[in-house]
């Protein structure tokens, strides 16, 4: 388990680094919004990370530094 939360950590920071880069360019003067269509699998395993309140929802957003990475299931 710690392994997987790490990893997921690491993807975290991936996100920050795009946060960064349009922080850094035009769009930042902007609404900035990420749209990730993921499949069943993928996407279970991204809202295993998070409360299970939270788990049985179709979208996820988690917002960095005013850029909202919205995560939905892809039917």
């Amino acid at each position: 388990m710690a392994e997987n939360k790490e990893s997921f950590m690491d993807e975290l920071s991936k996100l920050a680094e795009i946060t960064n880069i349009v922080e850094d360019s035009f769009l930042s003067k902007g609404d900035v919004s990420v749209v990730v269509e993921l499949p069943e699998d993928d996407y279970k395993n991204l809202m295993s990370h998070f409360r299970e309140l939270d788990r049985n929802k179709n979208k996820c957003t988690i917002e960095i530094s005013g850029v909202n990475f919205n995560f939905v299931l892809k039917t």
